[in-house]
C-alpha cells in the first residue's frame, strides 16, 4: 500500500496535512472530500481553521474553560501590598535614629546655655554644658546608634534627665494637643535618645485614651511609650475595639462592601501578631468561611472569579500575619472549598484556539 506522503504532492510539514495523522484517519478524510491545506468548520467556504487546537498553560493547574485572568470588580486589593525590602528599611530606621540623636544634641546645648542666661549658674549645670560641648566630637566622623549618649558620664546624663529635661517636658506635656501635633514633635520626641521612653511620671493615661481611637495618633506614641506601657494600654483600649470592628464586619460576596477589615490591618503593627491571630480566629474566619461556602453553593459563581474572591482576601493580610501558621492554614481551607465546590469545572481542560 502506498504511503501517504506519496498519494499527496501537498508538503508534508505544512498546516492542514495529512501525513502528520493516521492512514485511517486520512482515508476517511479523504472519503468526506477534504483537501490538504483547506480549513475545517468553514463548510463551502473551506474558511476554518487549518492548524490543529493548542493546549494553553493556564495560570492556575487544573483551571478549566471558564477561568478568566480578567480582575474582578469584588472590592478587595487585586494586587498584594508593595513591602519594602529589609535593606531600605533598615537604612531609613538608621538614617532617622541618627538624625535624631543629632537634634537631641542641639536642643540640650541650647537649653542648658538658656538656663545660664536665665541665672542658673550652678556646678551641676556648668559641668553638664561642657560635657555635652565635649560631646560634639562623636559627630564629626562615622558613628553608630547610641555613641553620642555613651560619650556622656553617667552622672551627666542623671542630671540632664532627671533636673532639666523632664521638668521641660512636664510643661510642654500640659499643653500638648494630640490632634495639632500627633507625633509629639516638640515635647517628647527629640529627647528620646536621652531618656529613652517616656517616664512614669508623665505618663497621662487620660489624655492617651481620649484619643484611643485616632490611629495617627497611638501609632506616633507606640515608639515613645515602654514596652509594658505600651502592651498593658493594647490590650486595655487596642484590642478590645478591634475584636467588635470584626465582629460587626459584613462580609459580602461577590463584592465586598464593608471596607472595615482594611482599617483593622492598618492597626496590626501596632500590636502582637499572636494577639490579631487570637481575634480573628474568635471572630472572622469562621464566618468568612461560611459567607464563602454559602456564596460557591447558591450563586455558583466562576471559578475564576472565586479564586479571586479569596486572592483579594489574602491580599488585604499583612506580611506579618501571613507568616503565621494559623492564618495561611485558614485561608488554604477556603482555597480547597473552592476547589472541592467546583470541582466538576477544575476537570475540565481548557484550549484556545
Amino acid at each position: 500500500m502506498a504511503t501517504l506522503e506519496a498519494k499527496s504532492a501537498y508538503p508534508s510539514h505544512m498546516p492542514g496535512s495529512l501525513a502528520v495523522t493516521t492512514e485511517a484517519v486520512a482515508r476517511m478524510m479523504r472519503q468526506w472530500n477534504y483537501r490538504e491545506g483547506s480549513g475545517l468548520g468553514g463548510q463551502r467556504q473551506r474558511q476554518g481553521i487549518i492548524a490543529h487546537l493548542e493546549p494553553v498553560a493556564l495560570p492556575r493547574r487544573n483551571a478549566g474553560i471558564g477561568h478568566d485572568d480578567t480582575p474582578h470588580d469584588n472590592g478587595l486589593q487585586n494586587t498584594p501590598p508593595v513591602v519594602e525590602d529589609e535593606w531600605s528599611r533598615r537604612w531609613r530606621n538608621l538614617s532617622r535614629v541618627l538624625s535624631l540623636e543629632r537634634e537631641c544634641f542641639d536642643k540640650t546645648l541650647a537649653l542648658l546655655h538658656s538656663l545660664e542666661l536665665q541665672g542658673d549658674g550652678s556646678a551641676e549645670t556648668a559641668g553638664a554644658l561642657a560635657a555635652v560641648v565635649e560631646s560634639a566630637k562623636v559627630f564629626e566622623g562615622e558613628r553608630t546608634p547610641g555613641t553620642w549618649k555613651a560619650s556622656l558620664p553617667p552622672a551627666t546624663i542623671r542630671y540632664i534627665v532627671e533636673e532639666v529635661i523632664t521638668p521641660r517636658m512636664a510643661a510642654d506635656a500640659r499643653e500638648w494637643e494630640p490632634l495639632w501635633n500627633p507625633n509629639c514633635q516638640h515635647w517628647l520626641r527629640p529627647w528620646i535618645p536621652l531618656v529613652g521612653h517616656l517616664p512614669d511620671s508623665l505618663y497621662d493615661t487620660s489624655k492617651i485614651i481620649n484619643h484611643a481611637d485616632h490611629h495617627h495618633i497611638v501609632s506616633s506614641l507606640k515608639k515613645y511609650l515602654h514596652p509594658m506601657q505600651w502592651d498593658a494600654f493594647a490590650r486595655r483600649h487596642i484590642l478590645p475595639r478591634l475584636a467588635r470592628q470584626l465582629r460587626e464586619l459584613r462580609i459580602t460576596p461577590p463584592k465586598q462592601m464593608d471596607c472595615s477589615f482594611s482599617t483593622v490591618m492598618g492597626w496590626e503593627p501596632l500590636v502582637r501578631a499572636q494577639d490579631m491571630v487570637t481575634i480573628l480566629e474568635a471572630e472572622f474566619f469562621h464566618r468568612w468561611e461560611e459567607a464563602l461556602l454559602h456564596w460557591l453553593r447558591s450563586a455558583r459563581p466562576s471559578l475564576g472569579e472565586a479564586v479571586a474572591w479569596c486572592a483579594g482576601w489574602r491580599n488585604e493580610f499583612t506580611p506579618e500575619l501571613l507568616a503565621d501558621e494559623r492564618v495561611r492554614a485558614r485561608l488554604k481551607a477556603g482555597a480547597a472549598m473552592v476547589d472541592r465546590e467546583t470541582q466538576g469545572l477544575n476537570r475540565i481542560v481548557g484550549y484556545r484556539v
